[in-house]
């Protein structure tokens, strides 16, 4: 991907950030764990005056056990994450948000003339009580709650989320009519790049569009902090006269201890945006399968049965397929994944680091027609232990 809740950034959701118990403010003020101490005030014994500038580094790394279709592929040290993350408050109505990684995605981009690494590079303006404007890199306001969680405590994303492009140059309008409702209605780029970067090679007669927008309508609800949706509708200019359309609907619900959600989403690509079924048919040069489809549930459950400790469980349900057929290649569904992850983390103190033991499997299996292609079954899986920081440093 490329897209678990942290109340110093409660500020950002409005403007369309990654996080998912705060998305119900109008606050332009990127409030941090008001327990956190950075550790500017920590070796100084300074402590900090104004919200101006904030300095953290997000870190999640740890010891993977992979396995491939049931052998040990390999066991190694790795970080998943390391990036840098700076907000601040301006005054009391302009605030901004950039966030970086540390490992990855350097090669610029020709249209936005920005690198994959940067995540967010954007300036929010806070019009009045209701309204309030984002402008730069920000990430797509796709619904669902696995996506709305902050990348660095997701284990393993779904292939929906993994595949999607969440990180573009755009514009964005919150519109808060009351404490527990929120509209946003979000224009960006619909690529990074140029049209050969995104999709290789196409054949003759596409051509790229003058206008190449993306363009998402978003709703948040909070119905008594006990059920909470996050819901949007998408449309994207592929290339002239092929779009791309993507819905989720992300569901939550909160009972105390308990906390689950379950999103449903769905794509429809005139050109395979995300590259799968492109992979399954075996089409060189690029994305250059048409009218994917794919389908995806994602569902997770949370239970805190002590102040420190959490447990939680995860399943994904996933199919890719084709809507009409073209050139040989057949229309129906060709793979269905699975996904089953379970895990256990461990909170010593009352800011965001803890430490996690985590298993994660899945398992693809395809259909008679992709079996045809050379497609064959496997499975995989991961035992993890390690930690997450998200570690204030000023």
């Amino acid at each position: 991907m490329k897209r678990l809740t942290v109340a110093w950034l409660s500020a950002f959701l409005l403007s369309g950030s990654a996080l998912t118990s705060y998305a119900q403010t109008n606050s332009p003020i990127p409030e941090r764990d008001s327990s956190s101490v950075s550790l500017f005030e920590y070796a100084t014994k300074i402590p900090k005056r104004n919200k101006v500038f904030n300095l953290d580094l997000e870190m999640h790394a740890g010891f993977n056990a992979d396995f491939f279709s049931g052998k040990l592929d390999e066991a190694a040290f790795r970080f998943r994450d390391v990036k840098i993350d700076v907000t601040g408050e301006v005054n009391d109505r302009l605030f901004y948000w950039y966030r970086q990684t540390l490992n990855g995605g350097y090669e610029g981009q020709a249209l936005e003339n920005l690198n994959e690494s940067i995540e967010y590079a954007y300036i929010g303006y806070k019009l009045n009580e209701r309204f309030t404007l984002t402008a730069g890199k920000q990430d797509v306001f796709y619904g669902g709650f696995e996506y709305d969680e902050n990348p660095l405590l997701i284990y393993e994303y779904s292939d929906m989320n993994e595949y999607s492009l969440c990180y573009l140059t755009g514009i964005g309008l919150g519109y808060q009519p009351n404490e527990s409702q929120e509209i946003r209605l979000q224009v960006t780029n619909s690529r990074m790049g140029s049209m050969e970067d995104e999709y290789g090679r196409l054949p003759e007669g596409f051509k790229k569009p003058r206008v190449p927008l993306f363009y998402t309508l978003n709703w948040n609800g909070n119905f008594n902090n006990v059920f909470k949706t996050r819901w949007s509708a998408s449309v994207m200019n592929e290339a002239k006269s092929h779009n791309m359309y993507y819905y989720a609907l992300g569901n939550e619900l909160n009972l105390g201890k308990w906390n689950a959600f379950v999103d449903f989403m769905y794509s429809k690509e005139d050109i395979d945006r995300k590259g799968i079924i492109t992979s399954i048919v075996g089409r060189p040069g690029g994305h250059n399968a048409f009218d994917a489809n794919y389908l995806s549930v994602v569902a997770k459950c949370n239970y805190r049965f002590l102040p420190k400790w959490n447990v939680f469980v995860k399943g994904m349900y996933e199919t890719a397929s084709v809507g009409k057929a073209s050139e040989g290649i057949e229309k129906g569904n060709y793979r269905t994944s699975w996904g089953y992850l379970g895990g256990i983390e461990y909170y010593p103190m009352e800011t965001n680091l803890h430490f996690f033991v985590t298993y994660v499997g899945r398992s693809y299996d395809f259909t008679s027609r992709a079996k045809v292609l050379g497609q064959e079954n496997y499975s995989t899986n991961r035992i993890s232990v390690g930690f997450i920081w998200q570690m204030p440093v000023f």
